[in-house]
């Protein structure tokens, strides 16, 4: 459910500039930050058909239905029946799994797309949508309705082009600029371009940088020291509006206190 102090959820939309960016784990990554780092409900729409992995990702089960499942089904279409299809690896994450599909069926319709959409915001803090590289028209229609239109590309110049390609197909479908949040995703020491000159090919302010990280796949953990997770965690910070949340305190005498806590607990 809605938290109070949020009217409805917020959709977030995270487009592929080419594949192998990793949109998709970047989405799974901030969808598990804001469920366990902040106290909000989160939804992962995964849109990429026929070999969306968001729920393998997060989830060892095998979900009993999938997108295709829900918009092959619109008279039915109500909260019970999305509830019946998550995932939920997390107490407040949940996962959508991708079609499983080649072809979606004829119910992808824009009003069968908006429903499903307005569902999710009814009961849910945020909606992360892994959008992968479709720009078909119901999905265009999500992204005009995001609150943020993130695409995702890394510092090569094969992904620049394409991703400056994305971002005037975007903004020439009628969104904001100031909707759209690109995210330059593992930066290498050696990509180090100049951010103006990057900016000036880009035509807009790149707001988040990623650095690489050699475990980039291994679930986050937040104490670890790598700038990789910092920069994440200011990004989910954006995300959810709220001030980052502080780690533990990691000095000598404090590691010791909380030692002696875990292993001599205060008596029930």
């Amino acid at each position: 459910m809605l938290s109070p102090a949020s009217a409805h959820g917020r959709v977030f939309a995270l487009l592929s500039c080419k594949g192998g960016v990793g949109t998709t784990l970047l989405t799974v990554q901030l969808g598990r930050l804001l469920a366990e780092r902040w106290p909000l409900s989160v939804l992962i729409v995964d849109w990429v058909h026929p070999f969306g992995d968001a729920a393998l990702l997060l989830s060892t089960e095998d979900p009993h239905a999938h997108l295709g499942d829900l918009l092959r089904q619109p008279e039915r279409l109500d909260s019970a029946l999305l509830d019946s299809a998550l995932l939920r690896p997390h107490p407040r994450l949940a996962v959508l799994a991708a079609a499983e599909i080649p072809n979606l069926p004829p119910a992808l319709q824009l009003p069968t797309v908006q429903r499903l959409m307005a569902l999710a915001r009814e009961r849910f803090d945020c909606i992360l949508c892994d959008c992968g590289r479709q720009l078909h028209s119901p999905l265009l229609a999500l992204m005009q309705d995001a609150d943020r239109v993130m695409p995702v590309f890394q510092p090569t110049l094969a992904m620049i082009r394409d991703a400056r390609r994305l971002l005037v197909t975007v903004m020439e479908s009628g969104i904001e600029p100031e909707r759209v949040l690109p995210v330059l995703n593992r930066m290498e020491p050696r990509h180090q371009a100049p951010l103006d000159l990057l900016e000036q090919v880009l035509g807009t302010r790149v707001q988040h940088r990623l650095p690489e990280h050699p475990d980039f796949a291994v679930p986050l953990s937040p104490s670890q020291g790598h700038p990789w997770p910092r920069s994440l965690v200011r990004l989910a910070a954006t995300l959810a509006r709220q001030p980052e949340p502080q780690d533990a305190p990691r000095g000598i005498l404090q590691r010791w206190w909380r030692k002696q806590w875990r292993w001599n607990p205060p008596p029930s």
